[in-house]
């Protein structure tokens, strides 16, 4: 599924050591934050080896934050994705390497017609928790329902659901058909639009109405027939989610009896989990670099980012900032951001720059000029402020540039509690300052900021992470009517290299989407954030759980420690 926000610069850059400062500083008080709200009732995982306790977030590299929705019609983040997808089964597994594994899909395989209009997809026997068998009339469910939903389904015009479908057919009890309304790129379309394509129980669901289902979002209760490798037993809003194995899951058994997902905000009460033995794996906070590798009978992992961006996302419907209308002033923000920078002093150089839509790790999708490091924007002030001299930005005698009596200020919102997020913009924001720009930064919880892009007039500019899902066509943010678009983009040409992606096989209408809008730069497309984990020594499984994608199996997990075995039964009742 395309388009999950997560929360995840200088000519005189900060000192090396003034930067190391300020991060133990704000790592030391999120720290004491965590000590002061952290719950006992969680016990570390050597003393309760069937169980595995986890933040949010984890594999994406981003500040964790809470759980608020397990109905994915309308998830609004990677985090309520991570733990929703773990009670459904998926039509389509995509791995690390961006193909269709069908052997973890619940699809067997897909037919497609000569002219690239017509899918046909066999499944698998598979059964719900109830013991009613799941088929294609729980695919059309999930099909009614979206088309029911309209655009309030978040994913709305992704991968062409629904508009694109002229027919949706039952061939069988485990085969569908789907016949659209013109040819496609059937790669694109088996990943970002078959994909959507979830069963979801029809005889469970379909009594309840829409608003009864938005009601019940986060309803336990409401979420009793399931299909995948767990079930809920508790969900604290706030606080925690448990689940526990599904019994009558018939993919591989879940090795662990307990995976929970504790619900935190801030980076310092991830590295204090880890020291504690409250969390069993977690994300590295960069800016706590030095106390992960402090930490005892915990190993480091490097893996894959999460296959997205980082990104200032600009309103072009707010008219206090309409100078965001003016590519000049984009590519000047962009040129004036010393990604290289921020990459060396607080990512320790785990990742790449970025100045596009597609990510460059791993390099599958970039287009030839893209792979070759060449692209329209990079780190260059002396073009920066050549562009804002053209555009008739003037320095003022504050050293801020002004137009018609206009500064050349902004507000960019981000996520509260990511230490690192917050010098990353610090250092944004001397860039920018050196060419003329002025960009004040506002803090908020992940979940306000959610809330705040659907309010046009409240926000200039956020900063947060981009999950791509699977396909990195990002047409529901970028075409002029995509559902994720809410920052009110509009460009004739990017709707129409857009739909060439969908329509021609292949991967060169992609390359020239990706091309333009590295030049177009409809938001400031920033360097993707690096993932290190932590690992609980004795707790294996952890590559094949969690994917750069922010798909989560955590029924791979499991303990090897020699004692675990003995004390599985005793310590891990649900």
């Amino acid at each position: 599924m395309t388009g999950h926000p997560n929360s995840a610069d200088t000519a005189h850059a900060l000192p090396r050591n003034r930067i190391l400062r300020r991060l133990s500083a704000a790592a030391g008080l999120a720290a004491l934050a965590a000590l002061a709200t952290a719950r006992p009732g969680f016990a570390a995982a050597p003393l309760a080896c069937g169980t595995v306790i986890v933040p949010p977030g984890v594999g994406l590299g981003t500040p964790p934050a809470s759980v608020t929705s397990l109905n994915t019609f309308v998830l609004s983040s990677a985090y309520n994705q991570e733990a929703a997808g773990l009670l459904y089964y998926g039509l389509l597994w995509v791995n690390r390497d961006h193909k269709i594994d069908f052997s973890r899909s619940l699809a067997t395989k897909i037919g497609v017609s000569k002219d690239d209009t017509t899918f046909t997809v066999s499944m698998k026997p598979w059964t719900w928790s109830d013991g009613r068998p799941v088929t294609t009339k729980d695919v059309q469910f999930t099909y009614d329902l979206i088309k029911k939903l309209g655009t309030a389904y978040i994913p709305y015009g992704s991968g062409g659901i629904p508009m694109l479908i002229k027919h949706f057919r039952v061939l069988g009890p485990e085969q569908f058909q789907i016949v659209l309304k013109h040819p496609v790129n059937p790669n694109w379309f088996e990943i970002t639009g078959l994909s959507q394509f979830i069963p979801y129980p029809a005889h469970s669901w379909g009594k309840y109405t829409v608003n009864q289902m938005w009601r019940r979002q986060s309803d336990p209760s409401f979420f009793k027939v399931i299909d995948g490798p767990y079930r809920i037993v508790s969900f604290k809003m706030g606080r925690h989610i448990t689940f526990g194995p599904n019994p009558t899951y018939q993919g591989h058994k879940s090795r662990i009896r307990r995976f929970i997902m504790k619900f935190l905000h801030s980076s310092g009460a991830e590295i204090l989990g880890m020291r504690t033995g409250t969390l069993d794996v977690s994300n590295l906070p960069f800016s706590l670099w030095q106390a992960g590798h402090r930490l005892k009978n915990v190993r480091m992992m490097e893996v894959t980012p999460n296959f997205g961006f980082q990104m200032i996302q600009l309103n072009y419907k707010n008219p206090s900032v309409s100078f965001f209308r003016d590519l000049r002033v984009r590519q000047a923000i962009a040129d004036a951001i010393n990604q290289e920078q921020a990459i060396r002093v607080l990512y320790h150089n785990t990742v790449k720059p970025q100045y596009g839509p597609v990510p460059v790790d791993p390099p599958t999708f970039l287009s030839p000029s893209a792979r070759a490091g060449k692209y329209p924007v990079g780190y260059d002030p002396a073009k920066a402020r050549q562009l804002l001299d053209a555009a008739g930005w003037k320095v003022g005698p504050d050293g801020i540039r002004e137009k018609n009596g206009r500064k050349l200020e902004f507000t960019n919102v981000i996520p509260s509690g990511g230490a690192t997020a917050t010098l990353w913009t610090e250092l944004w924001q001397q860039n920018l300052r050196a060419v003329g720009i002025q960009m004040d930064i506002r803090q908020v919880t992940f979940n306000q900021l959610i809330a705040m892009t659907y309010k046009p007039l409240e926000w200039q500019a956020m900063s947060y992470g981009w999950s791509l899902g699977s396909y990195p066509s990002d047409g529901p943010q970028f075409r002029s009517n995509g559902n994720y678009n809410q920052m009110g983009y509009d460009d004739p040409k990017m709707d129409r290299l857009l739909a060439a992606v969908t329509t021609t096989p292949g991967n060169q209408a992609l390359y020239k989407y990706e091309d333009y809008a590295s030049e177009q730069q409809p938001v400031i497309f920033q360097n993707n954030t690096g993932v290190v984990l932590l690992a609980r020594d004795g707790l294996r499984g952890i590559r094949k759980t969690f994917s750069p994608t922010g798909s989560w199996s955590p029924q791979y997990l499991h303990w090897t420690t020699p004692h675990c075995g003995a004390q599985l039964a005793a310590n891990t009742k649900p």
